[in-house]
This record gives structure tokens, C-alpha cells and sequence, in this order.
């Protein structure tokens, strides 16, 4: 397989090779705030080609597909978005996040998040920027990713993702799969358990989506690698310049 995409993108620059797999999104993912992880994606791409990467018997997919149907997924994910919506905390940051974005403007994917989390310390919040990173097991290509969490004064930690529906972006999705899209907020605010639901649920419609298309499901489509984004070991930055301050903190299990 790694051969023959190879030749197939040779002459693809950067942004196309990442299109090949997302496919046209129109400017959602490539604004200039997230310029950031569209070149992580590129990257992320390039590294797949290279690796001449070919899933194991029984490794492709496992058992993320277990037959819900469309409407199973809305119901699963519904419910969890509820449970989020119940949760006083998240309407609380979520007036501060807004206004933080509203104050931050747009610019640089990471320079955007720093600003983001300096405003919400300002306004009271320990809040932090998280560099998380992990390296190729089972299949899956190493990678990182940068989000922003808030712990609150019961110790209890808030993901926050300015855009969470573009880290399940597919290439030609079922309709299905564009109704469990649509029914994301801009802006997600969430506990751990909260956004582990949601990966696992839109993992699954993914993988659905992308079989019903005839096409392979990369590796950073599987549950275990869009997981490892928010569960893997990471650097929690709470200060930014010369006194700049990280904490490690270890991942989570990401099954």
C-alpha cells in the first residue's frame, strides 16, 4: 500500500497530499487560525507515505464498528451533549471563552491558544496550554496536539477545543455521519469522560462512513490515534515568555 500511494501523491504539493484524505472543506480548516495544524496535517500525511505503513490481520479496525446505526450515533451523542449542557461549570468558562476568543482575534493556531489561556488567567482561571505527544504503536504514526483546559477549584479539568468538529472531518461522508457534524457546537467545553464519549462515538460513525465510501480508513481516523490527541502524556504551559512553567503530566488509557 505504501508504494502505491506514494506514486500516487508524488507530484502533490503540501496542502493537496492533506486534501487527498480530508477532502474539500471549504475554508473551516484551513483559516489562517489554524494554519498550525493544517501543517502538522501535512506533516502527519508525509510521514504515513514514507512509513510504508500496512495494518496488521485484524489490526485495521478492530471492533470500532459494533452495527449502531446513524440514528444509534445521534442518540449516544445527544445524550452526552446533554449531560454537558446540564453542567453549570461549562456555562460558566464558556462566557469567559468566548470572550477571551472575542479579545484574542485570529492569528497563528498557537499564538491564538497562548493568548486565549493568558485571558483566562487574567479573569481568574487556572488555565493552561496542553502539548500533547506520542510516539508509533500498533499502527498508528507518532503525532502532537495543542489544546487548552481550565481546573476549576474542585480540582475537576475542563477540555476546551475552539473547534472541535474539524478533528472529525472525513473525506465524502454518509449523510449519517454530516447530521452527527452538524449537531457539534463551535465551541466545545467539556470534562475528560465527556469528549472520550464523543470520540468514541464519532470515531465509530467515521470509520462507518468511510467503509460505506469504499475507501481505507487511515490510521489517524482509527479511535485509538483522535484519543491520543487529549489522553496522551502532555506539557501543561502556564506561563508564556522567560517565565515560562510546564507541568508533565502522564496520559491516559485510550481504549
Amino acid at each position: 500500500m505504501g508504494v502505491r500511494y506514494k506514486k500516487a501523491v508524488l507530484a502533490l504539493d503540501e496542502t493537496a497530499k492533506a486534501r487527498l484524505w480530508w477532502g474539500p472543506f471549504g475554508g473551516e480548516s484551513f483559516t489562517s487560525s489554524s494554519s498550525d495544524e493544517s501543517a502538522e496535517l501535512a506533516d502527519l500525511v508525509d510521514s504515513f507515505y514514507d512509513s510504508d505503513y500496512e495494518p496488521r490481520d485484524g489490526d485495521e479496525i478492530e471492533a470500532e464498528t459494533d452495527g449502531e446505526n446513524g440514528g444509534e450515533f445521534i442518540e449516544m451523542l445527544d445524550a452526552t451533549l446533554d449531560e454537558i449542557g446540564d453542567d453549570l461549570e461549562v456555562d460558566r468558562i464558556r462566557v469567559e471563552v468566548e470572550r477571551a476568543i472575542r479579545v484574542a482575534g485570529s492569528g497563528p493556531d498557537s499564538r491564538f491558544k497562548k493568548r486565549v489561556v493568558s485571558l483566562l488567567q487574567e479573569r481568574g482561571f487556572d488555565a493552561g496550554l496542553c502539548k500533547s505527544f506520542w510516539e508509533q504503536s500498533k499502527g498508528l504514526p507518532t503525532g502532537y496536539h495543542k489544546y487548552i483546559d481550565v481546573i476549576t477549584s474542585d480540582k475537576s479539568r475542563y477540555i476546551i477545543e475552539t473547534n472541535l468538529a474539524s478533528d472529525f472531518e472525513i473525506a465524502r461522508p454518509n449523510d449519517d455521519y454530516m447530521r452527527l457534524r452538524q449537531r457539534f457546537p463551535t465551541l466545545f467545553i467539556g470534562r475528560p469522560d465527556h469528549l472520550k464519549s464523543i470520540v468514541r462515538v464519532m470515531s465509530n460513525a467515521a470509520v462507518e462512513s468511510i467503509k460505506t465510501a469504499g475507501m481505507h480508513v487511515p490510521p489517524w481516523r482509527r479511535r485509538e490515534f483522535v484519543l491520543a490527541k487529549w489522553f496522551s502524556s502532555h506539557k501543561r504551559i502556564i506561563n508564556f515568555g522567560r517565565d515560562k512553567k510546564e507541568i508533565g503530566t502522564r496520559g491516559e488509557d485510550v481504549n
